[in-house]
């Protein structure tokens, strides 16, 4: 029960990557807000991790692009379990298109889910990981943050900016003991994945529960020397698109 007591906050925690990391974290004794778009899917976990684990779950349904929905989403979690110490900002999505045929309304719409998003959060539970003098974020970059390729350009350069927003914090906030690192998964088996195309190849590709591993483990006190970084979690797959 290492974080026994403390309040985690995931976006995007109603399937994939994002559910994994609720259930793993209740695993550890935190006391878990479900965030994500559907309802229906945050209730899901809150139900699974109150059968299974002896922590709080509450479902909090939210528009991660949405400024005034994020700040009544963090208002209701800090009223209902407290000030959040851990924050996993795991919403995001994909796009695969060449670089001509991306719309502006396309790029904004994945630069405002994966780049605003974690931005609007933060914006408004660092102030009270200030105030404690604690906390730890963990923004979900991708292995396109670290490279660049053909046909997303919207969608690495999305990637690149969870990076470097979370290094930039990361320096800022060690003064106050806050850790802000990004993790960078390589391709990983989900619904998200599934929806780009029904022929992939997915030999060696990642299960949602071995990035949840790797951003838990990240969360964990004894991963306290890590922080300002950006975490590989790359696997043995081809990513969509490229070849071996």
């Amino acid at each position: 029960m290492l974080l026994n007591g403390k309040v985690a906050l995931v976006t995007g925690g109603g399937r994939g990557i994002g559910r994994e990391t609720c259930l793993l974290l209740a695993s550890h004794g935190a006391h878990i807000a479900v965030c994500s778009l559907f309802e229906e899917e945050c209730q899901e976990v809150v139900d699974v991790i109150n059968k299974q684990y002896k922590v709080r779950a509450i479902a909090v349904p939210c528009d991660v692009t949405n400024e005034a929905q994020v700040k009544k989403a963090c208002a209701f979690v800090k009223e209902e379990l407290g000030p959040v110490d851990i924050l996993i900002n795991n919403a995001g999505t994909m796009s695969m298109l060449p670089f001509v045929d991306t719309t502006t309304e396309e790029w904004l719409r994945v630069h405002d889910i994966n780049v605003n998003g974690p931005y609007y959060f933060c914006s408004q539970i660092v102030p009270d990981m200030i105030a404690k003098q604690e906390g730890t974020i963990i923004n979900i970059s991708s292995i396109w943050g670290t490279k660049g390729g053909p046909n997303r350009s919207a969608y690495i350069s999305s990637k690149h900016a969870v990076i470097g927003f979370s290094k930039a914090i990361g320096e800022e906030l060690k003064p106050y003991g806050i850790r802000v690192n990004a993790v960078c998964p390589g391709p990983v088996d989900t619904r998200m994945t599934d929806e780009l195309g029904p022929d992939l190849d997915k030999t060696g590709w990642l299960q949602p529960i071995d990035m949840a591993n790797v951003i838990v483990n990240i969360a964990l006190p004894h991963s306290k020397a890590i922080t300002a970084a950006s975490i590989e979690a790359f696997g043995t797959g081809m990513p969509v698109g490229l070849t071996k």
